[in-house]
């Protein structure tokens, strides 16, 4: 019961931060803050479907994946297109998401650490607290909903695999279709529920459910993919942005990210009237000051040029821009691979709301308690924890390779909260192994557990 209360307060402490950052900060009242997603939700209101405009065309898309312009439609719905009653309904919603990432952080914790609650107790902390997460609440991004789908399919991937239950499998695979209809990229956490499964069901074990999660993920997935092959005229898996993307991240004029560096953004950034609404009216007037690549690096032709092909043509056009201007500059790749890694691990110096300390400071603080939790914990729980290392370390390159944003970051800070948590297992009392093949066995024995449970001490976890 203590434990209950403790996950119920955790829950609700993060929905009140969240909820007053939304009253605090007042970002549903910024205009022009919705960006791609926005302009689809209009769309899907107005009757003319999934559509934006995009590099020189206005119609049928799949620049972003579905799920987050349908929320923000439904919040439109409710609200009026982008007025700051509906942005305040969406941000409110997203501060109850903050509540259920915190429920899915202690869920993955009581599968990786089931002996050391304070564990779980701390990483549920850092996910409430942690203000990149709070502050991701006050946005009309994808990064918080992603954040909490990572978090709880690597759940249920542990879970598998400690069970075998074919409904744990399926409901592993469905979270890996949400989440790849959310943000395809992040399904190469696929690798991480892979290893959970496998560590706790052995490979002949796993195979069945392993069938299953991949079932799921399929049947979730095909409906959008035929779409767009009725759309397109071709395969698109989920987006087909990955040349865009790329260019961004890699062509002449790019910093490795997809802002521009303007000497202006340093101006706009002194606030213009105190407290904390102050200093994010300015982060958000620097950030609309700053703009997109797009704005400097692509002329009129240039659109005429993208506007009058597919949009997977497009995207493959400005690929092989990319890969002709560093062909042009050898080495200047690997520069910008450096570079990006070291704005993933430390903070993105394109972005203007990185200048703020706050941000720096807790950013810096996490990823420094992050190694060090997984330096400090037992041997046994650091092997658990594999799965996550393999997750973040996939989304970690996969962002050195092409391009980083802060945004891309958001996903992986409650793995990283997981991992300095992880260090207060060194002074646990419980072996994390002997828990999880206690608590494993008390299932499978079933019947006879209950049968023989009077009997003191006999089906103690440690015993």
């Amino acid at each position: 019961m203590s434990d209950r209360r403790i996950a119920w307060g955790l829950i609700i402490l993060a929905v009140a931060v969240r909820v007053a950052a939304v009253f605090v900060l007042q970002s549903h009242k910024v205009p022009h803050s919705t960006y791609e997603h926005g302009e689809i939700a209009e769309n899907l209101l107005a009757g003319r479907g999934f559509a934006v405009r995009f590099l020189g065309s206005d119609g049928p898309t799949s620049q972003q994946a579905p799920i987050y312009p349908w929320i923000v439609a439904g919040a439109y719905a409710i609200g009026g297109v982008e007025t700051p009653r509906s942005l305040l309904i969406l941000e409110l919603g997203q501060a109850v998401l903050g509540g259920l990432l915190v429920a899915a952080v202690l869920a993955l914790a009581r599968e990786v650490a089931p002996g050391c609650p304070w564990v779980g107790w701390l990483a549920g902390s850092i996910a409430a607290l942690h203000p990149t997460l709070v502050y991701a609440a006050t946005h009309v991004q994808v990064a918080l909903l992603a954040a909490t789908l990572v978090t709880a399919a690597l759940a249920l991937a542990y879970r598998t695999g400690r069970t075998g239950r074919d409904r744990d499998a399926l409901v592993t695979g469905s979270l890996l279709a949400l989440l790849g209809l959310t943000d395809p990229i992040l399904v190469l956490v696929v690798v991480g529920v892979g290893w959970a499964i496998v560590m706790g069901r052995g490979i002949r074990g796993a195979v069945r459910p392993l069938g299953l999660v991949g079932l799921a993920f399929a049947v979730g997935v095909a409906p959008w993919i035929a779409r767009n092959g009725k759309v397109h005229g071709e395969l698109v898996l989920i987006k087909s942005t990955f040349g865009y993307a790329f260019w961004q991240g890699n062509c002449t004029l790019s910093e490795g990210t997809d802002k521009v560096v303007r000497a202006s953004v340093e101006r706009v950034l002194r606030p213009k009237r105190s407290g904390l609404q102050g200093v994010n009216d300015s982060l958000w007037a620097a950030r609309h000051e700053a703009g997109y690549l797009d704005d400097v690096a692509l002329t009129a032709a240039d659109y005429r040029e993208l506007g009058a092909v597919s949009e997977p043509e497009r995207s493959r056009i400005l690929f092989r821009r990319a890969l002709v201007d560093l062909k042009g500059e050898p080495g200047r790749y690997a520069k910008l691979c450096l570079r990006r890694l070291r704005y993933f691990v430390f903070f993105d110096e394109t972005n203007p709301k990185t200048r703020s300390l706050i941000y720096r400071a807790s950013h810096l603080a996490l990823t420094v308690a992050a190694a060090l939790g997984l330096l400090l914990a037992r041997a046994e729980l650091r092997w658990r924890l594999g799965p996550t290392v393999i997750a973040v370390a996939l989304i970690a390159l996969f962002h050195t390779l092409t391009i980083v944003s802060v945004r891309f970051h958001i996903p992986i800070e409650p793995l990283l909260g997981l991992w300095a948590a992880a260090s207060v297992s060194r002074w646990g009392s419980t072996s994390t192994t002997s828990v999880a093949v206690g608590a494993d066995g008390l299932e499978r024995l079933g019947v006879e557990g209950r049968r023989l449970a009077g009997r003191g001490g006999l089906f103690h976890p440690v015993a």
